[in-house]
């Protein structure tokens, strides 16, 4: 095509309304929370992963029986109010502006459910307000994936040796709040298990310590620890690692720091 020398009449798709096709034995209800799967099919919000949400639906539409493909249903983006999570995963207005997580087709957290060192969770959309009988939720797939590419920092650090008291340093690059801490070893352990304390600028962060298990250990076992408080960061504070146990064999613990940024 070559550039206009005219006025061109240029069809618009409806801004706020996406026709979307449902997955496969999938039934959504009018003013539930609709999110895309890997395969880009219509589905309805709920915990799992390889989802993003996309919007709320229209109206009711029954799939059950159907194969991926066959029915088609109206998704509005937007600003909605869906229902909040409670106790360590409630929403509240220090967390407008970050993402927020699905839950079942009507509620959202704060977290994406980490267990055990994993995710469970996708994320539905961006908190733009929060009262006491719901969370304002802006609902746009394109916005929402553009925030989650630089929501999360990964810092590696390599232990050289689980033997010994050694620490292991390096600096953040970002600010934010440590929520995850991971390992996986290069060799067996022998004689005991050895630890992992983290800590930000030599403060033990709080439930910050990885333990990893003599018994029955490999190469390649991983070990997780999710700190609950002591974990906020700033641009080029010390992040480190102090070996602790009694492991006697010099195996290499390769690790990381997952920072939710401010």
């Amino acid at each position: 095509m070559t550039a206009l020398s005219q006025d061109r009449n240029t069809s618009q798709l409806a801004g706020t309304i996406l026709s979307l096709s449902l997955a496969a034995a999938t039934l959504i209800y009018s003013g539930s929370i609709v999110m895309r799967n890997a395969t880009g099919y219509a589905t309805k919000g709920q915990t799992a992963l390889g989802l993003t949400g996309v919007g709320i639906a229209n109206h009711r539409v029954d799939n059950s029986d159907g194969a991926a493909g066959d029915l088609d249903i109206d998704v509005a983006q937007g600003v909605f109010k869906v229902a909040n999570s409670a106790a360590a995963d409630a929403i509240t207005i220090a967390d407008i502006g970050k993402p927020c997580y699905a839950v079942d087709d009507q509620t959202v957290a704060k977290t994406n459910g980490l267990t055990a060192g994993v995710p469970t969770r996708s994320a539905a959309g961006i908190i733009v307000g929060v009262e006491a009988s719901g969370v304002h939720v802006l609902f746009n797939e394109a916005i929402l994936r553009a925030v989650l590419v630089g929501s999360r920092a990964f810092v590696p650090l390599r232990v050289a040796t689980l033997v010994g008291a050694g620490v292991y340093r390096v600096l953040s690059p970002v600010a934010g709040r440590i929520v995850n801490i991971g390992s996986v070893i290069e060799g067996v352990l022998t004689t005991g298990d050895a630890t992992l304390t983290a800590k930000i600028g030599g403060v033990a962060v709080t439930t910050g310590v990885l333990t990893i298990t003599q018994a029955g250990s490999a190469a390649g076992d991983k070990d997780y620890a999710q700190p609950t408080a002591a974990n906020t960061v700033a641009v080029g504070d010390e992040l480190s690692l102090t070996v602790g146990g009694t492991n006697a064999t010099a195996s290499v613990a390769n690790a990381f720091f997952e920072i939710e940024r401010a």
